[in-house]
């Protein structure tokens, strides 16, 4: 694919991005469109994409494949793992601390609704950018380098952490944008994406994530409900659905 078929992709990225931040319901009209929530949470995905767009398309020393060139002089023997395990790691962790009392702030079954539509809406946007565009990874390992999957995936979980757990404290969205990030630097140290892949990919997560939530009409519950039970030997989990 050439510069400007992948610039055409990556604006229409982010005129998505802005038209979904006027999003919003009727009682929200009469606010001023810069204080509404969808625009203040559209914020950060669109600093990622234009990043992203910017690191591409620059003709400065700050561009993909200079910043890719340093990173493999200075790390030319980093290799990890972990980012296969860590972009997960948030999503779990919502539903654990649910079994030790701490709570979430929406109930397990819309909760657990709002992650299938992000992860969905995630995966669609990632994985079909990437058989459209065929940037070649820097490691020449295939041509599916944008964006990065990866982080998509671990700046989806940090959202749906912080949307879940951020109103008991502020240590929780901390650690689960540490962790995103983290992963995020894995995969250009690991000289398998660009740093552009990796800046588009948070901002695809983000925002896949918050649509998910502006649009979820929290129904899922009235008529199912989960209830955890202890026998002595081990936990069980009990499904009650009503008709």
């Amino acid at each position: 694919m050439d510069v400007s078929g992948l610039k055409k992709i990556i604006f229409i990225i982010s005129s998505c991005v802005i038209v979904l931040s006027g999003m919003g319901q009727q009682d929200s009209i009469h606010k001023r469109w810069y204080t509404s929530k969808y625009v203040k949470q559209s914020i950060a995905p669109a600093l990622f994409i234009g990043s992203g767009a910017f690191m591409k398309f620059n003709h400065t020393s700050f561009n993909d494949h200079n910043v890719q060139e340093s990173v493999v002089q200075n790390f030319p023997d980093f290799h990890s793992s972990a980012d296969d395990y860590l972009r997960f790691v948030a999503i779990p962790a919502v539903y654990g601390f649910d079994w030790i009392g701490i709570k979430a702030k929406t109930d397990i079954v819309n909760r657990s609704v709002i992650l299938l539509k992000g992860e969905v809406l995630m995966l669609v946007t990632t994985y079909g950018l990437k058989h459209t565009t065929h940037v070649e990874r820097p490691n020449g390992s295939n041509d599916h380098s944008f964006p990065s999957g990866h982080t998509a995936q671990a700046f989806l979980a940090a959202v749906f952490i912080h949307r879940e757990l951020g109103y008991k404290s502020i240590w929780f969205p901390i650690a689960g944008y540490t962790i995103a990030a983290s992963v995020g630097a894995s995969r250009i140290l690991n000289n398998d994406h660009w740093t552009s892949d990796v800046l588009v990919g948070a901002g695809i997560g983000m925002m896949s994530m918050n649509v998910a939530y502006w649009t979820h009409r929290y129904k899922w519950n009235k008529n199912v409900s989960f209830i955890p039970s202890y026998n002595g030997k081990g936990l069980s989990l009990y499904a009650s659905i009503i008709f």
